[in-house]
């Protein structure tokens, strides 16, 4: 590590991550040439895990939060001890294939200051994918694209996508400098979909780089849970109020009237209805910040929203791996033809 030459910052963020935070940073030593540091940021994990890995791996940088700070703000705390150029950031249930990180730089030489993400692979299965890169519909929902399929190498060349996965991320560190760095009220969840959103408002893309692979437990710590639900409605709220311009929101109005229709009666036959009504209440408490953002974000705004979404999808596609697919088809058609009706249909593009 003695090349300072593209020297990278890797944070990891940990949390419980006993079983899985060795063979994260063995593959991390094991296949990086390029020159790095390692920066591990512990929230507060039950099971100790980031005392235990400080005292085995002394040559790595630990920060052990007090609390457990969440996601975003987890992250930040690292990219702010980041003595890199360059950033990666990494969950601590996956390991890097060999020639990862160079295989980024290659990325970024070829079309410079942007958010990059790999082919994720599940780690019990390879064979099957976990995403080829992220994907946001034009009504906030966020999915990874192919996750749940085999991989049968149908996208083989870099591409842009809608955002990069915070399952691992490559960006030079002035990115961060210049849109901010992630949102904290997010706590998990979609916080990587709003600073995608942001960074491509500020006129920076996400690339998609097959040749850059990881394999990826996932869900490893939050699986579904009331809790996951509730993030995942309340971000997607806070990341459509602070990312779009008011005449776009009043454009999708109708539709996104008839989305909370249909949202409210899924929470409600999955007794999560409480949930769903707790958003609005956390979304509403919220409203100075989401004010405060969007003056920030749209007095900086270079590329417009048709632009934009043109990155984004008219429907999603839920993973083959969750439950009821008679009712995912039917939202997907339903998003699919909210999004005809908004206009946008001949703009964005497929998922």
């Amino acid at each position: 590590m003695e090349n300072k030459t593209n020297f990278t910052s890797i944070i990891i963020l940990n949390y419980n991550g006993t079983k899985f935070l060795q063979d994260c940073i063995d593959s991390i030593i094991r296949e990086t040439n390029s020159s790095y540091e390692i920066i591990v940021v512990d929230n507060n994990s039950p099971d100790k895990s980031g005392e235990l890995f400080s005292k085995k791996f002394p040559e790595i940088k630990f920060i052990l939060n007090a609390d457990n700070v969440g996601v975003p703000e987890g992250l930040n705390i690292g990219i702010r001890n980041a003595s890199g150029d360059f950033v990666v950031l990494l969950n601590n249930d996956l390991i890097v294939m060999p020639n990862w990180l160079e295989n980024f730089f290659k990325a970024y030489d070829k079309t410079g200051d942007a958010l990059y993400q790999p082919k994720s692979l599940k780690f019990k299965d390879p064979s099957i994918l976990d995403g080829t890169g992220c994907m946001i519909n034009i009504f906030g929902f966020g999915f990874a694209r192919d996750k749940g399929i085999k991989d049968e190498g149908k996208y083989t060349e870099q591409e842009e996508i809608s955002y990069a996965s915070g399952t691992c991320m490559f960006a030079p560190k002035k990115i961060f400098d210049e849109i901010g760095y992630f949102d904290s009220t997010f706590f998990a969840y979609h916080e990587e979909l709003d600073l995608g959103w942001r960074a491509r408002i500020f006129g920076y893309r996400s690339y998609y780089v097959p040749q850059t692979i990881i394999h990826h437990h996932g869900s490893a710590h939050w699986k579904w849970s009331p809790q996951v639900f509730y993030l995942l409605e309340r971000n997607r709220w806070l990341v459509l109020l602070k990312n779009y311009s008011l005449i776009t929101l009043l454009k999708l109005y109708p539709s996104l009237i008839i989305i909370e229709l249909s949202m409210l009666g899924f929470f409600a036959t999955k007794g999560l209805l409480l949930k769903k009504l707790k958003s609005y209440g956390s979304i509403l408490s919220l409203f100075g910040h989401i004010m405060k953002q969007r003056k920030i974000i749209h007095n900086k705004r270079k590329i417009s929203d048709i632009e934009i979404i043109r990155s984004f999808c008219g429907t999603i596609k839920i993973p083959s791996e969750a439950n009821d697919s008679k009712l995912n088809n039917k939202f997907e058609k339903l998003l699919s033809s909210l999004c005809k009706f908004s206009g946008y249909d001949k703009i964005v593009r497929e998922p």
